[in-house]
């Protein structure tokens, strides 16, 4: 017994870490939690000892080969994300192992698929939260096949996922009996039937969507800029801002035109923006400078930008005192042209311990712990909603600071909100030459597909690219190379489904999940 549980440990460990490191193997993840339904049917069938410790082995090596690059910008978080993320899993699977006792046949895995579900759309919207691993992003590597995202966004991914391995292993488990009558053969026969069309479907439909789909024809011209600032090195004080400025600005003067509507830079490429004083900011005069010659261009800045506040009372809870002021951090994107800085948007969805204390108004203590751990010890200032930046012109474009591009429902409202196209802006020089920045690129392309917004990635180390509304990728740069790129992008009004109506499969389940488990516990309760 032990070792056939081993073998589902590291079969499901491997198996699911395919689709998030193999370009093209999406389609993996249909099959790769089987190893985990069967775990749950020999802890079923037989007393298997420590089969908790074995189902939580089993998600820290599927955490660990899929996002082990975290340990480069810090092992203690890297230790904290992965056992935590892996923690959760568990305990949502183990909910569902236990349910198997008052649950019997398919209600059993309905809670499991609405449990599931319901928690990967409850981890979007909590302060301490890594949906990296969402299972509807398993596809980012086979955009083809997820198309009809536009209808019903990853979390209908995470849907089918569940669906197409709950199905096919009670298929395999439905031929394995023997046939003692024809009903049994015909029981059989309907079942790989369902099966098949449960999986065959939404891949005809994704293809049928992705060879019909026109893009809509209205181009602007757009640079991206990868400047290829060492993050470790050349950052914070390494290299002189004037110095890192010249560098970026030669790259855009080799390849801007008259034609250039937008110059877009990676995520805090710049440091020390007043927001009320611009002018004093360095890389704003040069910018300035070079707009001059391009004065039909906007420039999309990265910044960490401030303000001073007179008061505690007028300053945002994370504020610290400085002087006789209060002063508080953002890490903010900026539309900038001759006329001066015109909007701005600061990132919202900030990363725990690094740029945001979780619950920082109850349990502000946590910055002195996470200093200790090389951690931030004050959360970044947020904007209180998604908005767009607007050119002079009208052009409205969503940007996406670093990971809020992994954030799909918060992500469709730039396109709900009129944006044309999107910018994701990163400094993905954090985690080295390592799967993260691949997997990070490859999770726009299903933005793009479930907003149809072409999308321009701008990471300061690569990948930066362009991305059209059915995922593909139009040009790219590669890892570590300074340098910058031309293309365009189409403007598209239209709005998608899923930009229209969000997350309408997780808010269902949600529900769901809620009865079944009253359900649950009613069962519970009267058993005894």
């Amino acid at each position: 017994m032990k070792g056939k549980i081993w073998l589902c440990v590291l079969l499901f460990a491997a198996l699911a870490s395919v689709p998030f490191l193999v370009p093209h193997c999406g389609w993996v993840a249909l099959f790769a939690y089987i190893p985990l339904l069967r775990f749950a049917d020999l802890c079923e069938e037989g007393e298997v000892r420590r089969k908790g410790w074995f189902l939580y082995l089993a998600f820290i090596l599927f955490n660990i080969a899929t996002t082990f690059w975290i340990n480069w910008i810090s092992i203690p978080g890297a230790f904290f994300a992965i056992t935590l993320n892996a923690l959760q899993m568990w305990v949502v699977f183990r909910l569902f192992i236990f349910s198997k006792r008052y649950f019997k046949g398919g209600m059993g895995y309905l809670f499991l698929i609405v449990m599931w579900i319901a928690w990967e759309r409850v981890y979007q919207n909590v302060e301490i939260s890594w949906p990296w691993l969402i299972l509807g992003n398993s596809l980012a590597t086979s955009p083809v096949l997820a198309q009809w995202y536009e209808y019903t966004g990853f979390l209908g991914g995470s849907l089918w996922i569940w669906l197409g391995n709950i199905f096919l292993y009670e298929t395999y488990k439905t031929l394995r009996r023997k046939s003692e009558s024809k009903y049994d053969t015909r029981g059989k026969v309907a079942m790989c039937l369902i099966t098949a069309a449960l999986i065959a479907t939404p891949i005809a439909i994704s293809l049928s969507l992705y060879n019909s789909y026109v893009e809509t024809d209205d181009p602007v011209e757009v640079v991206a800029v990868q400047p290829n600032i060492d993050a470790y090195t050349e950052k914070h004080g390494g290299l002189r801002q004037e110095v890192q400025d010249e560098k970026m600005l030669n790259l855009v003067r080799g390849v801007i035109t008259d034609s250039t509507v937008f110059v877009i830079t990676p995520e805090t490429y710049t440091f020390q923006y007043d927001l009320d004083k611009p002018e004093t900011n360095v890389t704003y005069a040069a910018i300035q400078r070079l707009l001059r010659d391009y004065p039909q261009t906007s420039f999309i800045l990265g910044a960490i930008t401030y303000r001073l506040f007179p008061t505690r009372a007028a300053a945002p809870y994370n504020a610290h005192p400085v002087g006789d002021k209060w002063y508080c951090s953002y890490n903010t994107a900026m539309m900038i042209d001759t006329t001066g800085m015109r909007n701005y948007y600061h990132k919202s969805k900030l990363v725990p311990a690094v740029e945001i204390i979780p619950y920082q108004r109850y349990l502000g203590f946590l910055g002195k712990v996470f200093e200790l751990f090389g951690g931030s010890m004050s959360s970044y200032g947020v904007s209180d909603e998604v908005h767009n930046l607007t050119s002079k012109e009208g052009t409205d474009v969503g940007v996406m600071i670093c990971y809020e591009s992994i954030y799909g429902e918060y992500y469709r409202r730039t396109a709900n909100y009129g944006a044309q196209f999107t910018a994701v802006i990163t400094n993905d020089g954090w985690w080295g030459d390592t799967p993260g920045y691949r997997q990070h690129f490859r999770y726009a392309r299903l933005r793009a597909i479930e907003t149809r917004r072409d999308v321009v990635h701008v990471a300061n180390t690569g990948i930066s690219g362009f991305i059209n509304q059915r995922g593909d990728v139009i040009q790219r740069t590669g890892w570590w190379e300074p340098v910058a790129i031309r293309n365009t992008v189409n403007l598209n009004n239209k709005k998608t489904c899923y930009t229209l109506y969000g997350d309408v499969t997780g808010r269902l389940c949600s529900f769901m999940f809620l009865l079944l488990s009253i359900a649950l516990l009613v069962r519970r309760l009267t058993s005894k």
